[in-house]
């Protein structure tokens, strides 16, 4: 079970926070210090930097010189030499000609010290150099591999996985396994861009459904959206799983467009019901099914449940391949939407945590003490397991910190980083074997 440390009180105070009244409509005193005094003493960290941005990756942007004579159509990015390593992974591509200089756009993790750019020719040989993550300019003059195959005639693409809490605006329980998913973006042609998006663990009690927001790109800018061989993770959805979406549209339009069809921005529905899209032969009375805990514990004891992952690959293709080079995963935002109160509220990544994109509602929450949603840059992060703490780090009477949880390794922990946004940047490869997926 969960652990909930929330009483009566601190529910209303929560409910006044984002909505103002309670579900009756009845004005009441919101005491923000008493709540603020609350949510720190539930964090899982004494201090949280306050500047704290909760990136783990930023987008970094290269102007890239194609030789001559290469026979260039491909320009790719990678995290290791892709003629050399079966562990590189596709970063970015972009199309290209002979003698072409092109800007190309990469979400960078922040441990990674060398990045490798490959001209890819028709016989799909490749031409490599390396580069620093903080070089601007990049030629290939002086080549470490020159019309060499890779070692995978079909890349490994890089995955960012995305960990959620179900509890906004209330604090969670910080075990971020609530949902879980791992999203990949490569691009496949001009003006197409394939997003990869697997379902990895969904352990809420309560309904959850996603979309992905593509920040900057309006309803009005894309030309189709499809999901490879027609299947999504709404197969045969109960009709009483689509309060939180209300139909199987794979392309929705944001609210943001100033009443202008169109001109909101693009969304993908990703899935209505998450616990229906993760679960296997599940069995329906009168529309409703019960709902299992998929991939959060080692038992398959109820009400846990272990399964395979699932995956939806999607075809974005765009009316114009204008910005395309600058789509990385710093512009894509998977949120989930949850019922809080008889409202559908969406929880989003930090940084586009005011973004309401679905539904409107008041949102007066100021939250620095950990988020409701984290970004980790590999899709080999090993999440928390049922009932443990992402990591907890908080000092004894004496100074001493006290430190447990799935990411507790002194130097390369969660609580470090927490307290510090420029340290323990590498926290996420040093699980607690015992305590993650």
């Amino acid at each position: 079970m969960k652990l909930r440390f929330f009483n009566q009180s601190v529910l209303v105070m929560a409910a006044v926070m984002v909505f103002g009244t309670i579900s009756c409509s009845k004005e009441i005193e919101y005491d923000k210090e008493k709540y603020t005094k609350y949510r720190k003493y539930v964090s899982p960290v004494d201090s949280v930097d306050q500047s704290h941005t909760w990136q783990l990756a930023t987008s970094r942007s290269y102007q890239f010189s194609v030789n001559a004579n290469v026979g260039a159509k491909k320009l790719e990015i990678y995290s290791e030499n892709p003629v050399t390593s079966t562990n590189a992974e596709l970063m970015a591509r972009t199309f290209v000609k002979d003698g072409q200089q092109v800007t190309l756009s990469v979400s960078v993790p922040l441990i990674l010290t060398t990045l490798y750019a490959a001209l890819v020719d028709n016989d799909g040989t490749y031409t490599v150099t390396s580069f620093s993550p903080t070089e601007h300019s990049v030629d290939f003059s002086n080549p470490i591999a020159r019309k060499q195959k890779p070692r995978l005639a079909i890349p490994n693409v890089m995955a960012y996985t995305y960990c959620y809490e179900e509890n906004y605006p209330e604090p969670g329980d910080y075990d971020f396994n609530d949902l879980v998913m791992r999203i990949g973006l490569e691009r496949t042609g001009q003006k197409q861009m394939d997003i990869h998006v697997t379902l990895a663990a969904v352990g809420a009690s309560g309904q959850i459904a996603g979309a992905l927001r593509l920040v900057g790109y309006r309803y009005m800018d894309i030309e189709s959206v499809v999901a490879k061989d027609g299947k999504t993770l709404n197969e045969n959805v109960p009709q009483l799983s689509y309060g939180l979406i209300h139909n199987d549209d794979i392309l929705l339009e944001g609210r943001n467009g100033n009443g202008k069809k169109g001109y909101g921005e693009a969304v993908i529905n990703l899935f209505v019901d998450a616990h229906w899209a993760m679960g296997d032969d599940i069995e329906t009375v009168n529309d409703e099914f019960k709902r299992m805990k998929y991939n959060v514990m080692r038992s398959f004891s109820d009400p846990y449940d272990q399964t395979y992952t699932k995956t939806v690959d999607f075809t974005v293709t765009f009316k114009n391949e204008s910005g395309l080079n600058n789509l990385t995963q710093e512009m894509i935002d998977p949120f989930i939407i949850t019922y809080y109160m008889s409202n559908r509220i969406e929880t989003h990544m930090d940084e586009f945590k005011k973004a309401q994109t679905l539904y409107n509602y008041e949102d007066n929450v100021d939250f620095k003490d950990v988020p409701w949603a984290l970004k980790i840059p590999t899709k080999y992060f090993q999440y928390p397991l049922e009932g443990s703490q992402i990591g907890f780090r908080k000092r004894t009477e004496d100074g001493t910190p006290a430190m447990f949880g799935a990411y507790m390794t002194l130097g390369h922990s969660f609580g470090e980083w927490v307290e510090d946004s420029r340290n323990c940047l590498d926290w996420y490869q040093y699980p607690t074997a015992n305590q993650v997926w």
